[in-house]
């Protein structure tokens, strides 16, 4: 409540009498309430505006959150998908390996069959020119 000197109060009794200073103490009274509310309701609106705030950040943040977890069942679908895809790769190679091998091994058996049947033949061919160029 402001301050009303003593004086003043005095003078505002003798004219007015004191259901005049009643008034005027309350008057006074009531526009300090007037000034409290309205502190009040800047103070609620500053708090509800700072909620607004923590609720929007909180809401980007779950947002947030959300897309990792989605990011993260697309990686696993996907790296389920690239390991089926690496074993179909890795039956392939086994069999190609093993078609190679097989390969080599019939050109192995192909090269020394040539080889020591050829020699055999070879030799009797040359023995049976020198014969008749001898004979």
């Amino acid at each position: 409540m402001e301050a009303i000197p003593f004086g003043a109060a005095l003078v505002v009794m003798n004219a007015l009498g004191l259901p005049g200073l009643m008034f005027i103490i309350w008057h006074f009274d009531n526009k300090r309430f007037q000034r409290d509310k309205e502190v009040r309701e800047r103070e609620i609106q500053e708090r509800e505006r700072a909620i607004q705030m923590v609720l929007m950040q909180y809401r980007e943040d779950v947002s947030q959150v959300r897309s990792l977890y989605e990011n993260n069942v697309l990686l696993c679908k996907n790296y389920d998908q690239a390991f089926s895809r690496l074993e179909k790769i890795t039956d392939e190679m086994m069999g190609i390996v093993s078609l190679n091998s097989q390969s080599f091994t019939q050109l192995s058996d192909a090269i020394r069959y040539y080889y020591l049947e050829g020699r055999d033949e070879r030799a009797d061919a040359t023995r049976r020119t020198s014969e008749r160029k001898a004979g």
